[in-house]
């Protein structure tokens, strides 16, 4: 342990630089599979809840956490309605308008940001309790919005499959 930092921080590091390339690869990719759409989601999922986790155990309420994983699940549901879904012959596709991308790649630079105030707040502890607090509830509204998004897009696919 170096500074109240642990193999933990590290693993946060590591997950939020895999979402944030997943998110830039899907960004990238003209067609999107059903891993594609949950994988970044997912790992940002794994940072919420080691976020919330350390939290927890450093004595704040788990409320606040459920907040904000309403307010992401609201905000991601309504992203995911709003994204254009055409249908072929064959099967239905997402037509997933740049500026939407960019805005997906903006979420996951959220949650690396989130994991990097975890870091600083942890190496320079008790001054930035708060600036942890804040950074672990903006990371569960991230996480949650990207994988709600992922969910209403699965469903609206299989809905015309």
């Amino acid at each position: 342990m170096i500074h109240n930092l642990s193999i933990v921080h590290v693993l946060l590091i590591l997950a939020a630089t895999v979402c944030i390339s997943l998110a830039v690869w899907k960004q990238r990719q003209a067609h999107t599979t059903q891993l594609a759409l949950f994988a970044p989601g997912l790992t940002a999922l794994f940072i919420g809840a080691v976020l919330f986790l350390i939290q927890v155990s450093a004595g704040q309420p788990p409320w606040p956490f459920g907040i904000a994983a309403a307010i992401g699940f609201f905000i991601g549901a309504a992203r995911g309605f709003m994204i254009g879904l055409t249908h072929d012959r064959y099967r239905p596709e997402l037509f997933i308008s740049p500026s939407a991308k960019l805005t997906f790649v903006g979420v996951a630079a959220a949650i690396g940001a989130c994991v990097m105030l975890e870091v600083v707040g942890a190496y320079m502890s008790p001054e930035l309790e708060k600036v942890r607090l804040w950074a672990a509830l903006s990371a569960v509204v991230c996480a949650v919005a990207m994988l709600a998004r992922a969910l209403v897009l699965a469903v609206r696919l299989h809905r015309y499959g």
